[in-house]
């Protein structure tokens, strides 16, 4: 049966394919397929809720009684947040609507004009704020219990347990407090509120206010117990002005600090200097900023200085804090700055402590990790290892290692512990030893539950910890045989969860305990799953799949491939077969190429315009092509030539498979892929085709270009960044000139589809453009395709997106299957075609 399923969509998407029927029914079938996402699990195991996301933006919830599996017990078309209420509920809300479902009884409570939903978990209740400003708080059997009309902004919820709100009473406005049946006056404040947020303590209402006369923004604190309120110095006069407030210690101290966006300066003339090192204000501005502390034990509000340093931030401290110019000796041979002048600040003394340069192991820019007890901060002053400096000592360690990445302090400050490529790491800090946990040597690790409190954003600061008496859930991913497993780490026991599959583990969930999990598994051949694991009774159990939708799944065929680069490193390529693959027939191919990619071969495949633009592994399956995924790595040649040996060697290698006819080869690859195709195309002659979107083709004029979208010279891109040619072109000009793929351009011998959008700030849509003219000026057969309203890619649902996949699909078919009926490919061939 399934196989008749199988060659029935064959006979409608490759026979049944003229005009507008053929992609009429392409859709029919594609909007069938979906995917799992965002699971949903109660706090005792009981309930599962899942998302099924369709092609066309679809959305349904599955809710399931994990005890009755794959039998949903309920289904809700409410596309938004969903949360499980004590009582046993659920309440779902977004997009204007919400709903409330009983999962004992089956009874609904729908509502409309939404503007959001209040789960209050653990009491079994819920609150409705309507677009009226009107907010209703229902039992689990929808019984109203409250009603308050004049709301003011949007509530805050304290941990799912009660919720602050403000009215307008008279000219005054009322900060009042829902706890299950309770309404608690907590203050009045005189200025219309336009924000209100709980600090994470708890402690503190946060409250942004516009004063009645000037609009200007002011900042105040109300104490959640006694409602007694501090406000800040009223000094914002901007319209784009805002406030961001950080809680340190618990509630200890507040940094309070107020940013002012200033516009990038327009007139007669814009003066750019050879000096500058914050040449991304040409084109987002600058921010002028003010801060605060204030600690609420004394009252005392005190503004930190910014005349020697534009920024002080927040290290978790009352008394020290990091100074720092954000782009002072900005080289821009990094994307983000590293912090070349750095000192800190004690707020006490008022004086600052040189610190160095800070620079970022793995995130670009410098990372922080601060302590729990405010005494220690980590960092790094050379980018590859990390060093612990004591805020109050003044003395510093540096750890002798590279590779460690996002450390986690113990919440005694006695220990911390590092994720590595190599097993997890623990560092001693009173020894100052670095040891092996002994735990998945050779693997790559994550911890998946630690507590993280981000201190400043944009910036990498954070205060990052576990509980010693808590276990710690840990990733464990084996790059080289493609595995995941799960488990709990309690220091001197692990205990699996996830046994090491071949399956990709889209996502997981769990509880505080550790004791239920919800898995989404899925693998090319295999529709997405959701499992039910019971830590405790060391169970698992499907509660869910897809495989009775898409039973033409596990036909689906694949092998790996392995080849060596000319620099020696091994790679890995993904050939997938046509659906209806017979070893007697031929068929053609189609070479998707981005950089690595082979741990993508247990990714699910569905087809549909959502899909990386106009490249859908599923359909060209199923309409009798080969595909091909190669891995390609930039070795010592650069981006360029090394593409083309990694492509090379993985033809080489799948050549040798029975059905592909390797006179019917296409190439195709967007972005950093669009650039390797664009440079394939003028060395190999393996190919019929070529597709190339949104590709580089004249990397000497971009290295030399500022690029709007990182908002800086784009030279780091190719000497540190994607392209990593480490080295300067002034250095080795013969590097970037055998790399450069319209230097060549005169050799493209096999015909071209370019495509680009015009609003593209990534890869400009003039270098499209250039490799067009290229092509044109050597009488080569292209056709460019410019989306006057597209990006650098396109956004799911838009016009572009769907009319780019057409136009591919068209493009393969008419150069690998010789069907010539396309009217816009057909024009090229037309002398003087417009």
């Amino acid at each position: 049966m399934k196989r008749s399923v199988c060659i029935f969509i064959l006979f409608f998407i490759g026979v049944l394919y003229p005009a507008q029927s053929k992609n009429d029914t392409l859709e029919i079938w594609m909007s069938k397929f979906y995917k799992l996402v965002n699971p949903v699990l109660s706090e005792d195991g009981k309930w599962a809720a899942v998302r099924k996301r369709y092609n066309a933006n679809q959305d349904t919830l599955i809710v399931i009684n994990t005890h009755k599996p794959n039998v949903p017990i309920a289904t809700i078309a409410v596309n938004g947040e969903s949360s499980f209420l004590k009582g046993e509920g659920i309440l779902v809300f977004g997009g204007g609507t919400a709903e409330l479902i009983g999962l004992k009884s089956g009874t609904r409570k729908h509502y409309d004009n939404a503007r959001t939903a209040y789960p209050f978990s653990k009491k079994g209740q819920y609150g409705i704020l309507r677009k009226d400003s009107v907010l209703s708080v229902y039992t689990m059997e929808g019984i109203r219990i409250h009603e308050i009309k004049g709301i003011q902004g949007l509530p805050v919820m304290d941990g799912n347990k009660s919720l602050y709100f403000c009215r307008k009473t008279g000219t005054q406005y009322e900060i009042i407090n829902i706890s299950g049946n309770e309404t608690r006056h907590v203050g009045i404040i005189e200025n219309k509120v336009k924000k209100i947020e709980l600090s994470p303590s708890g402690k503190q209402l946060i409250i942004t206010t516009s004063e009645k006369l000037t609009g200007s923004l002011q900042v105040m604190f109300m104490n959640t117990r006694t409602g007694k309120s501090v406000s800040f110095p009223n000094v914002s006069s901007g319209k784009d002005d805002y406030y961001k407030v950080t809680e340190i210690q618990e509630g200890k101290a507040y940094w309070v600090a107020l940013y002012c966006p200033q516009n990038r300066e327009e007139g007669l003339v814009d003066i750019w200097y050879g000096n500058d090192d914050n040449l991304g204000a040409k084109k987002t501005g600058t921010v002028k900023s003010r801060y605060w502390l204030w600690k609420p034990e004394s009252e005392q509000v005190q503004e930190l200085p910014n005349t020697r340093y534009p920024v002080i931030a927040p290290l978790n401290s009352e008394r020290y804090f990091l100074a720092f110019h954000p782009t002072r000796g900005h080289n821009f041979l990094t994307y983000r700055p590293q912090f070349n002048e750095t000192s800190i600040y004690d707020a006490e003394q008022q004086t600052y402590r040189p610190l160095g340069t800070l620079k970022g192991v793995f995130y670009g820019s410098p990372e922080l990790i601060c302590s729990m007890n405010s005494k220690m901060v980590l960092g790094s002053e050379d980018g590859k290892r990390w060093t612990l400096f004591g805020l109050e000592s003044a003395k510093k360690s540096t750890i002798e290692k590279d590779g460690l990445r996002n450390p986690v302090f113990s919440d005694d400050n006695q220990s911390i512990l590092f994720e590595s490529e190599d097993g997890l790491w623990k560092y001693n800090i009173k020894n100052k030893v670095l040891t092996h946990t002994n735990v998945w040597r050779g693997k790559t690790v994550k911890i998946m539950n630690p507590k993280q409190y981000d201190l400043s954003p944009p910036y990498q600061f954070a205060v990052t910890s576990f509980e010693r008496k808590k276990p710690i859930l840990v990733e464990i991913t084996d790059r080289s045989n493609n595995l995941t497993s799960y488990s709990i780490w309690r220091g001197d026991t692990v205990k699996e969860i996830v046994s090491p599959t071949r399956n990709r583990v889209r996502d997981i969930v769990f509880g505080d305990r550790l004791e239920n999990f919800c898995t989404l598994e899925e693998n090319y051949n295999l529709p997405p799953q959701l499992f039910l694991r019971d830590s405790k009774q060391d169970t698992q159990q499907l509660i869910y799949g897809a495989d009775f939708v898409d039973q033409s799944a596990n036909l689906l065929r694949q092998d790996i491939i392995h080849y060596t680069t000319a620099d020696g490193l091994p790679l890995k390529g993904i050939l997938y077969y046509p659906s209806s693959y017979s070893p007697n027939k031929k068929y053609p191919m189609v070479v998707y190429i981005y950089q690595i990619q082979s741990s993508k071969s247990n990714e699910y495949l569905t087809p549909g315009y959502n899909n990386s633009d106009g490249f859908d592994i599923r359909t060209l399956l199923e309409k009798g092509y080969f595909v091909l995924l190669p891995d390609t790595f930039i070795g010592s040649a650069g981006a360029g030539v090394s593409a083309l040996d990694c492509v090379n060697k993985a033809l080489d290698i799948v050549s040798k498979t029975r059905g592909i006819d390797m006179k019917k080869v296409g190439l195709i690859g967007h972005s950093f892929g669009g650039y390797e195709v664009n440079f394939i195309a003028t060395q190999s002659d393996r190919f019929t085709t070529f597709i190339s979107g949104s590709g580089h083709s004249d990397i000497v004029n971009s290295y030399f270009s500022y690029n709007y979208h990182f908002t800086g010279p784009h030279y780091w891109q190719y000497e540190n960044g994607q392209y990593d040619m480490k080295v300067a072109f002034s250095e080795n000009k013969d590097l970037y000139f055998r790399n450069n793929p319209i230097y060549n351009v005169e050799r493209v011998n096999t015909p071209m589809l370019l495509w680009t959008g015009q609003k593209d700030e990534n890869v400009p849509w003039n270098q499209t453009m250039t490799f067009f003219i290229g092509l044109k000026r050597n009488k080569k057969p292209v056709i460019a395709l410019f989306y006057p309203n597209g990006g650098h890619a396109f956004h799911a649902g838009t016009a572009e997106k769907k009319d780019l996949y057409n136009k591919v699909f068209e493009w393969w078919d008419y150069y690998l299957k010789d069907r010539k009926n396309v009217s816009w490919i057909n024009r090229k061939m037309e002398k003087g075609a417009r």
